[in-house]
């Protein structure tokens, strides 16, 4: 979507135009549909003239002909991807440090972006998941509210905030299923494609974890155990799949099996570069192979990339796992 010689990562109103002509061909044709649609009120070349300026103004606010624009054909294809990218838990964004990606959600967080739902929803999201990664809930859920005013006609979305409502709940009321879940399962039958995999996984884990924490070990097991497992899968959900099982067969006193599950969990999201899902995993390993040399190392690695990415969660995780408290 870049104009020739542009950073794509800088969103500007010429970037954003550019997207627009590279979709319906030239300016001009983009000026004609705007025309038609508002009854051809103005016509072409002054609708044209007028987009031409808007390309100056950089990240400015985008007035009236900004808000046509976006009214008319909200972000081009790319930009839309960029921000979903940015506010799905269980993309690689996550794997990026966290002052680094607060950089990027502030860089991304002007117009022409921030002038449209879309930019605003997904915005959102991806602060909540850093006020998580950074420890700071009640951020998250400031942030949270916010995404829930803008998430009513994208069903990914509505998973992404019912998950991360779920999430906070579960620090308060941890055997508890959250109510924030209860209309997941039907708007995960309307996505397809690796994000449903991978929102699908997330759920299960959601729903998993008041389950063990209620006792209820068998059924979160058999919950894991149905997801899909094949080589199509996202590795994301494999590995969420994996360490799921890997819980299980811990709290049954199986080890062997726990270990192996906990190495794969491991491997899937090293062959992803999901680094921070391997963190997660290689404390599970920490857990089921307490007092082992494999348990030291899989802890020296897990805490090597909570530091890398400066990330505070992940980095309590490790200090509850050398105490071996872990949740």
């Amino acid at each position: 979507m870049a104009a020739r010689g542009q950073n794509s990562g800088q969103p500007t109103w010429a970037v954003y135009l550019d997207g627009l002509v590279e979709e319906h061909g030239s300016l001009a044709a983009v000026s004609e549909r705007m025309a038609a649609l508002h009854g051809w009120r103005e016509d072409v070349d002054s609708i044209t003239r007028a987009l031409r300026r808007l390309r100056q103004r950089g990240s400015l606010p985008g007035g009236k002909w900004g808000d046509r624009l976006l009214r008319t054909f909200g972000l081009p294809a790319s930009v839309d991807a960029r921000l979903r990218f940015m506010g799905s838990y269980h993309s690689r964004f996550v794997d990026l440090p966290v002052p680094l990606c607060t950089d990027l959600v502030q860089l991304w967080d002007r117009p022409p972006t921030s002038e449209s739902r879309a930019g605003r929803l997904w915005l959102s999201l991806a602060r909540a998941t850093l006020a998580l990664r950074a420890r700071q809930p009640d951020e998250a859920a400031t942030h949270l509210q916010t995404a829930k005013l803008l998430a009513a006609d994208d069903p990914a979305a509505q998973v992404e905030l019912a998950l991360g409502e779920s999430l906070l709940d579960s620090r308060t009321r941890p055997t508890a299923v959250s109510s924030a879940l209860a209309h997941v399962p039907e708007l995960l039958h309307s996505l397809t494609g690796p994000d449903a995999d991978c929102l699908r996984a997330r759920y299960v884990g959601q729903v998993s974890h008041a389950l063990n924490h209620a006792g209820d070990i068998d059924r979160a097991e058999a919950l894991h155990a149905a997801l899909p497992d094949d080589p199509g899968t996202h590795p994301f959900a494999r590995s969420r799949r994996a360490n799921g099982l890997a819980y299980a067969r811990f709290r049954h006193g199986d080890m062997a099996a726990a270990l192996e599950h906990a190495r794969l969990a491991a491997r899937h999201a090293g062959d992803a570069g999901h680094v921070r899902l391997r963190a997660m995993a290689l404390l599970m390993v920490v857990r089921v192979a307490a007092g082992t040399p494999e348990a030291a190392d899989a802890l020296a690695r897990a805490r090597a990339i909570g530091q890398a990415l400066a990330d505070a969660t992940l980095l309590s995780r490790c200090d509850a796992a050398s105490r071996g408290r872990m949740p």
